[in-house]
């Protein structure tokens, strides 16, 4: 029996998921779901999921930010993850920023409106805070939820998670992202429109020097800055070696969208 074809996006926060939620809306229309049902997909993982998209075969892309188990092979599905990892350093700002202004009771919220960057930044340092900005890419494609510290056999399976799956981009080289995302999309039976209007963003993607952002970011974090590349270190670790590998294989192309 023919499986059904799912893309999941893998929603993580502020790394240009909005976008890509934006580039599924507008293939898929109502087949596209954002799923907000937090709870349960918290609590349950890949068997909510299972059975949501059982109960909702209408569904052919789905995004979540809650998602952060690795999906299984399944007799009835091929599910197609799709994620966009961002530098770590970089993304820090853009995490206070949205706080600050994000109408939420949420706990990142409530303390970025009391807070400066760096009060922020080094409450968020503290053990006992999510780990939001502290390895928190690595969790997400490692699989792993709530382990505290990671460890490098952690890290190892977020490694092999990345070179397992293609569908995983980098912000900052966003339209090489699409370009690769095109070819293995139509490799799938996919015809899909991925031109984008980046969303929930004030810049450009490909405008930026991340690079240079980071640079500033530790500056003004003074003291504090050797502690959020320590325990930052797995995921700046990771994003190199993910924006090498879209590199290497958008060379070893010349399909361009």
């Amino acid at each position: 029996m023919k499986k059904r074809t799912v893309i999941i996006h893998r929603h993580l926060f502020k790394n240009a998921g909005t976008t890509f939620d934006s580039i599924l809306k507008n293939n898929f229309g109502e087949a596209f779901c954002d799923h907000r049902d937090d709870m349960p997909m918290r609590k349950e993982g890949e068997k909510y999921l299972i059975n949501y998209l059982n109960d909702h075969p209408e569904i052919k892309a789905l995004s979540s930010h809650h998602i952060w188990f690795q999906l299984s092979r399944h007799s009835n599905f091929d599910l197609i993850p799709v994620m966009f990892l961002r530098h770590p350093i970089e993304r820090i700002s853009s995490v206070y920023n949205f706080e600050r202004i994000q109408q939420s009771n949420s706990l990142g919220a409530v303390m970025a409106k009391k807070m400066n960057f760096r009060e922020y930044v080094a409450w968020r340092m503290r053990g006992d805070v999510p780990y939001t900005i502290r390895n928190f890419q690595t969790r997400y494609m490692a699989g792993v939820k709530a382990t505290n510290p990671l460890t490098n056999q952690h890290f190892k399976l977020a490694v092999d998670e990345l070179k397992r799956n293609k569908f995983v981009g980098i912000v900052d080289l966003y339209d090489e992202s699409m370009n690769l995302f095109d070819i293995y999309f139509k490799d799938l039976g996919f015809g899909l429109d991925l031109s984008y209007k980046p969303q929930n963003v004030h810049q450009s993607y490909s405008d930026t020097d991340y690079e240079a952002r980071a640079i500033t970011i530790l500056d003004k974090l003074g003291d504090l800055a050797d502690e959020v590349i320590a325990k930052n270190q797995f995921d700046l670790d990771l994003y190199k070696t993910a924006k090498e590998l879209l590199r290497k294989k958008n060379n070893n192309t010349s399909v361009i969208i």
